[in-house]
């Protein structure tokens, strides 16, 4: 047994032991997990875990989600099973890969951006052990997904304007042939699914959330669970929160499932393409985009910011709430809405709704991240009431934050 897992196991039991002492009181004041607010939506020297087998006589358990804020460090994945309560998990990465084309079955080029531009896409890269955590309706694609090949959720497949039989090629050179077309949940609210091993070829190289299940008759809370998982991070974790759900609290298993899947902003506010550069972060969006939608405007008690116009009349909308009930004095300052960046590590993901022009931070002063929010009630209900969820309620809690969340209506069939 390593170093990082003896460790882990002499913190997970002092937890433990706290937990019994002073009761669901601990578990709440660390992982903050226990809000109203729920989404409506490689490592060496590690154990092994146990991942997950079905047969037909078999029953499928309910399958959990965790994830940790800015990715899964190095080791903690297949140290989730050491936790009593788990019966088996498995470990998916994702990230932000590239596309320079996009070519359906007839062999018609739908999408070329051109240099220097890209189109994100959000995907996930999973393991063979992958397939016993989702429905019986999808298992069998998922299970027999092969090295460069993918699976697109319907909402990917629309933006795209593809199906099974077309091909995306990525800025890293590999083409991934479309095989099926997945409903849009079966994929965790990502655009594209495939191996680990294509995964790494086309830059999805992040561990990011963890899939799981809880021993048969097992139902513990969610804030419990993320309790005695929070002393399996390093010390130097950049974000000392874990996020756990469980079945019921769940849409999309995905990392970040707090903010809105890029695929849904992209429906919402309209789909970019941009050039990265990869050393800051930093993200150029292509004009006649950012022209075409980001605008500055006068709003009630904020002044003038620079938004989405679709998010600005939600803002717009809000203050004008926030005025007229006399809380607009507790409104101190504002931070930026548009905030293009590409950051691996963001504890939002690497995009968010603020590459959209769609997230805007309110009281920055008296909200730093990771501390306890200070947020105004008034200014939470009316941010909230026209769409926005508030990053107060995180694990690892963003007082200023408000980023857009709504669903856009459904694709019509």
């Amino acid at each position: 047994m390593d170093e990082l897992t003896i460790r882990a196991l002499i913190r997970a039991l002092a937890a433990f032991l706290a937990t019994l002492v002073v009761g669901s009181l601990v578990v709440f004041s660390v992982s903050r997990l226990a809000s109203d607010e729920g989404p409506s939506i490689d490592a060496t020297a590690t154990p092994t875990l146990p991942t997950a087998t079905t047969s037909p006589q078999e029953e499928v358990l309910p399958t959990w989600l965790m994830w940790i804020p800015g990715g899964i460090p190095d080791g903690v994945g297949p140290s989730v099973t050491t936790v009593p309560v788990i019966r088996s998990a498995t470990t998916a990465t994702a990230d932000i890969a590239w596309l320079v084309r996009a070519i359906d079955s007839a062999g018609a080029i739908v999408d070329e951006p051109g240099e220097p531009f890209r189109i994100p896409i959000d995907v996930t890269a999973i393991e063979p052990s992958f397939g016993a955590f989702v429905p019986d309706d999808v298992r069998g694609q998922i299970e027999d997904l092969q090295p460069g090949e993918g699976l697109l959720s319907e909402t990917a497949a629309a933006l795209r304007g593809i199906g099974t039989g077309g091909t995306l090629e990525f800025d890293t050179g590999v083409v991934v042939t479309v095989v099926g077309v997945l409903p849009d949940d079966a994929l965790g609210g990502y655009e594209l699914m495939v191996t680990r091993g294509t995964g790494e070829e086309i830059g999805v190289t992040h561990e990011r959330y963890v899939l799981f299940q809880v021993r048969p008759g097992a139902s513990p809370p969610p804030g419990s669970v993320a309790a005695q998982l929070l002393p399996y991070l390093p010390d130097d974790a950049p974000y000392y929160a874990v996020e756990v759900r469980n079945p019921e609290q769940v849409t999309y298993r995905r990392a970040n499932d707090r903010e809105l899947p890029l695929m849904l902003l992209k429906r919402r506010f309209g789909e970019f393409t941009a050039e990265l550069d990869p050393a800051t972060g930093a993200l150029t969006i292509a004009p006649a985009w950012v022209q075409g939608r980001i605008v500055s405007q006068a709003v009630p008690v904020l002044g003038t910011i620079s938004c989405h116009r679709k998010a600005l009349l939600e803002i717009e909308d809000a203050m004008a709430r926030v005025q007229a009930d006399g809380t607009a004095t507790l409104v101190t300052d504002v931070g930026d809405c548009f905030d293009p960046t590409a950051v691996v590590d963001d504890p939002n993901g690497t995009l968010s709704a603020a590459d959209f022009g769609a997230a805007i931070e309110l009281n920055i002063g008296g909200n730093e991240p990771g501390r306890e929010p200070t947020q105004p009630d008034s200014v939470v209900q009316s941010m909230t009431s026209n769409g926005f969820g508030w990053g107060g309620r995180d694990a690892w809690p963003q007082g200023a934050l408000f980023r857009f969340r709504r669903p856009p209506p459904p694709i019509a069939t």
